[in-house]
């Protein structure tokens, strides 16, 4: 009998049968995969390379098998201590992006530039914004050429806001002559994330309120109160974050721009992958409920161009943000004088009108559950079931939080629950390689007293409003999921 084969082995062949499958794809294709030292270019084959199904798939379970590797192999201590420590990797990538680092560096080209010319650029000390630099090159965020001489790389030139270093500057200058606006609140100059992928705008609302926010949120769960959210305790703010930002317009922009950067680094797609819309009855109804600017119910439209839609949203935002943009936008505004799409006034707290009573086939929710705590959340889907006709279908949009354990047999009878089977010893989740949906959980809780949902909070939440889980669509790469529900029977 054999010595069986240790933990480290399993874990590291499981790395190279994957980049196996992903060198060999590769070769096929006469296609390098990336490496971290390129500067990112979404529209290169190499970066589209990196996003098939077949590479993705590998590169997360590779990525799961070294993330657990190097757990293992590093000293219990140390892992700790990085995980106690991570705030600081949060605060050089704010002191970065709002100076103008990855625009500066992209205009020195590839030698890169001695951070005391940085500095001098940006008026800020050279020794502490060195130090940042370095922070994140070790954590393969820019690379350090020789000393002091940084340039960018993969990741670092996804920030990249395309516009010349003089504007973010300019920007930074307005800032600081505006002073800060309060307590914790910064002097957000929003126009100067106008006209970008909106990156930028994300990293920086990340490392700005929703940074301040988690470090009060301990605060808020050890005294067990939660009549103020840990956001409204960082800025001292005493209305909603939605509130907030109706009084800075600056911070409203930069996240506007930052939902612009979800949808860039997210397959678009698997928002709307699995429902089958093509399906629907010519003049079937969809409404998109909380649909902000539509654009969610403009790809619908354009999927089923037989079916009607509704948007819904505020009354003030469907007047300010969803009728201009419908209005500008020539196939949109086609799709209005149709017919085919409706604007509407509707606050998802309320009754729906009576117009759509037991008339609608769809109710369609993109990234709103996870807005609400699961009380208000009960709300809005029971005001749904109560105008749903027998065959309506209810279709959530949002973050699925994996457990990192095997799904329990309840949920793993749903269609679909379970995307990729972990082999053992990963964690059923894939661990790191799944991180981002576990930071924006704790994101929506620091923010909003809100949350991600695991599949069975989930269950739970649309079982007490009246709904069921039919079938769950997943996208390889992506947290995003769609779940389909119909009526409880």
């Amino acid at each position: 009998m054999g010595t069986p084969t240790s933990n480290l082995r399993l874990l590291a062949n499981i790395i190279l049968e994957n980049v196996d499958t992903i060198d060999k794809l590769a070769k096929e294709q006469g296609v390098p995969y990336p490496t971290i030292d390129t500067l990112y270019n979404g529209g290169s084959q190499s970066e589209k390379f990196t996003i098939q199904p077949k590479v993705l798939n590998a590169s997360l379970l590779a990525t799961s098998a070294a993330s657990q590797l190097i757990a293992t192999l590093k000293l219990p201590g140390l892992v700790l201590l990085d995980r106690a420590n991570a705030f600081h990797v949060s605060s050089a990538l704010r002191i970065v992006v709002e100076t103008g680092v990855v625009e500066i560096l992209r205009e020195a080209g590839p030698k890169g530039l001695h951070v005391a010319d940085i500095a001098s650029k940006v008026g800020v000390d050279s020794t502490i914004l060195g130090r940042s630099i370095r922070m994140l090159a070790t954590h393969y965020v820019f690379r350090e050429l020789e000393p002091n001489v940084f340039a960018n790389n993969r990741v670092s030139s996804l920030i990249d806001s395309g516009k010349a270093s003089a504007g973010i500057l300019g920007s930074l200058r307005k800032q600081r002559e505006g002073g800060t606006k309060g307590h914790g609140v910064t002097n957000v100059q929003g126009d100067k994330y106008t006209g970008t992928n909106g990156i930028s705008a994300l990293v920086e609302q990340c490392t700005d309120e929703v940074f301040k926010s988690s470090a009060h949120l301990p605060d808020i769960v050890l005294s067990n109160d939660y009549s103020k959210s840990a956001f409204q305790t960082a800025l001292q703010f005493d209305g909603s974050m939605w509130e907030f930002f109706e009084k800075n317009p600056g911070y409203l922009q930069r996240i506007q721009m930052a939902m612009v950067a979800w949808t860039n680094l997210r397959p678009h797609q698997a928002n709307l992958k699995g429902f089958e819309w093509e399906q629907l009855q010519p003049n079937s109804v969809v409404v998109d409920i909380g649909g902000g600017n539509g654009s969610e119910g403009f790809e619908i439209a354009k999927r089923a161009p037989k079916i009607k839609v509704v948007v819904q949203d505020r009354e003030q935002t469907i007047q300010s943000v969803t009728t201009p943009t419908w209005n500008a936008e020539p196939d949109k505004k086609k799709m209005l004088e149709s017919g085919q799409v409706k604007l509407e006034g509707q606050d998802f707290f309320e009754k729906q009108p009576s117009h759509l009573d037991k008339q609608v086939s769809v109710f369609f929710l993109r990234l709103i559950m996870h807005d609400w705590p699961t009380k208000e959340g009960v709300k809005i889907l029971q005001k749904l079931h109560e105008a749903a006709a027998p065959t309506t279908k209810l279709v959530i949009v949002d973050q699925v939080v994996p457990y990192a354990c095997p799904n329990p047999k309840a949920l793993a009878q749903i269609e679909g629950a379970t995307l990729i089977k972990a082999t053992s010893p990963l964690l059923a989740n894939l661990g790191e390689a799944s991180s981002d949906v576990y930071t924006t959980d704790f994101t929506m809780a620091a923010l909003l007293n809100s949350q991600e949902r695991t599949l069975g909070e989930f269950k739970e939440m649309v079982e007490e409003a009246g709904w069921a889980i039919e079938k769950v669509y997943q996208t390889a790469g992506s947290s995003f999921s769609q779940i389909v529900c119909a009526l409880k029977q």
